[in-house]
């Protein structure tokens, strides 16, 4: 080939290449603001808000590392704190991890089947879903990638330093982000057991590797005592559903088309997952390559996905966005599955139109919210974004904001353009600005410093502060009518979905003080 066509070649490579990645973005980009900011959300935009101090405090009371929101800091500094601003940022991973899997691919296949896979993890439904979300499960997905990567490269070149090097930070950062990664290390150390590398030497032995993961070990040991802390608060994650037999087969069916599997057959639910974790096992097993590039891919994608099911009988811990990572190397081993089928019949054609059709339906419902991965409570129809927006409208000074409940706080204060604080009345229950209390750990740690002045414990204070009060909520969880003193009347109803925000004029202040129930 010569000088100007081995140019040519390399310049509409790099257009394709960047075509999957502009796919892959606006994948992304769409409908990306239209969900409301729920509380997970809320909570990452509040807390990495705070100064960089505050923010390792208060991640050390919560359950994950603090990388994410350290990031986030910046990024805000950078860009702001509009909707489309805080999930930018994962919109941004998203976008990287899908350039990864195509560098990844060229290393296995094709360029042809490297875009490939580069299609379908553009619009593989999980990996959209978690690019568009104030979380750090992007930014952990991007990170275990390129760290498998330069795993990779390193077995492949083991001469060549500065890929360990790369894995090592890569690493670091992960395990600095989202715990689950360990489960990715756990996959890359089997892997290594199974891998000759080159010349027959195996990289496990190699000084280099054990060196490189001393140090990942020891950039850790910082945190550890705040990771200690936090297994002493594990009734944070006891909402965590338990596992069946059926988790497995639903996880594919969230993964590849965004629904549990539900309403088709019995044997269609489990037929498509065992297709595709068959044919990977294949892939794996016919891998010829001394360094069994396709087994690492294979390892980084199944098992974190084992581990965390077989131990959440011991405690329940199997949630799809911790796990969502797993997805980004299914789609490169659906794409070689691809490959070896169209080297054998051109049925493989089909294949892939069903596969995009497959992941189309799963984008369809993603971005009509016909799924609910936001835990117990389902924030599709809490449009509290909309009901603040209509009360800034109608808002007077000295009016007061009152949530009826601690879950709503993050997401009304982010909404809320007034500048009026917003308080809390949670059943009576007091603050407690200690921070001692178990109350004020997990995603109520952001409340502790603060807790006495924004928990309202007595209606009475209310009642003395203004004639006009802004009670927000969720209709189906209110109990207003059970609380409120009848002096309050009801003057004005916002609502939409199943957020509201009642607005009661105080007719006589004082004389609802001395009315109001303690």
């Amino acid at each position: 080939m010569n000088m100007p066509t081995a140019k040519a070649a390399r310049t509409g490579w790099l257009l394709a290449c960047m075509g999957v990645v502009g796919l892959a973005c606006m994948a992304r980009l769409y409908h990306v603001t239209h969900p409301v900011l729920w509380l997970d959300e809320a909570y990452s935009v509040t807390l990495a808000a705070m100064p960089l101090a505050q923010i390792i405090l208060h991640t050390a009371r919560d359950v994950h590392p603090p990388l994410y929101y350290l990031l986030l800091h910046f990024w805000m500094d950078a860009f702001g704190n509009s909707l489309l601003a805080v999930r930018g940022m994962s919109v941004f991973f998203g976008c990287l991890t899908v350039a990864v899997a195509i560098k990844m691919t060229t290393l296995l296949a094709t360029r042809s089947v490297a875009l490939i896979a580069g299609i379908l993890l553009a619009l593989l439904p999980v990996a959209v879903r978690y690019s568009q979300e104030v979380r750090m499960y992007a930014l952990t997905g991007f990170l275990l990638l390129a760290a498998t990567l330069m795993l990779m490269h390193w077995v492949m070149q083991p001469w060549r330093l500065r890929y360990l090097v790369g894995y090592g930070l890569l690493m670091t950062a992960a395990l600095y982000s989202h715990y689950f990664s360990m489960l990715a290390v756990v996959s890359h150390w089997l892997y290594l057991q199974l891998c000759n590398g080159k010349q027959g030497k195996q990289p496990i032995q190699s000084r280099a590797w054990w060196i490189c993961n001393v140090s990942i070990a020891l950039a850790y040991v910082p945190w550890l005592p705040s990771f200690w802390g936090q297994l002493g608060h594990t009734a944070w994650v006891s909402w965590v559903p338990e596992v069946t037999l059926q988790t497995l087969p639903s996880t594919f069916w969230l993964f590849f088309a965004f629904g549990a599997g539900e309403g088709y057959s019995r044997w269609l639910f489990w037929l498509i997952p065992l297709v595709i974790v068959g044919a990977s096992i294949s892939m794996a097993a016919s891998d010829r390559h001394p360094c069994k590039p396709v087994t690492l891919i294979f390892a980084t994608s199944y098992v974190p996905l084992l581990l965390a099911w077989l131990g959440s009988y011991a405690a329940s811990l199997f949630m799809i966005r911790y796990l969502s990572f797993t997805a980004n190397g299914m789609a490169i081993l659906v794409a070689l599955i691809l490959a070896r089928l169209a080297a054998q019949s051109r049925v493989w054609l089909l294949a892939l139109l069903v596969c995009l059709a497959w992941q189309g339906v799963g984008l369809h419902r993603l971005y009509n919210e016909e799924q609910n991965l936001n835990g117990l409570t389902d924030w599709r129809e809490i449009r509290l974004d909309v009901v603040v927006e209509k009360l800034s409208q109608q808002w007077q000074a000295g009016d007061v904001i009152v949530v009826d409940d601690v879950f709503w706080y993050y997401t009304v204060q982010y909404y809320n353009k007034t500048g009026s604080e917003v308080l809390i009345y949670q059943n009576g229950e007091q603050g407690d600005n200690s921070g001692q209390l178990a109350s004020t750990f997990g995603w109520k740690s952001l409340f502790y410093p603060k807790s006495e002045q924004i928990l309202i414990s007595d209606l009475n204070t209310l009642a003395s502060r203004s004639s006009r009060v802004w009670w927000v909520g969720v209709r189906e969880n209110s109990s207003v009518g059970q609380r409120l003193p009848n002096t309050w009347n009801l003057k004005e109803k916002l609502a939409q979905g199943q957020a509201q925000a009642l607005l009661y004029v105080l007719a006589n202040p004082r004389a609802s003080q001395a009315a109001a129930s303690p």
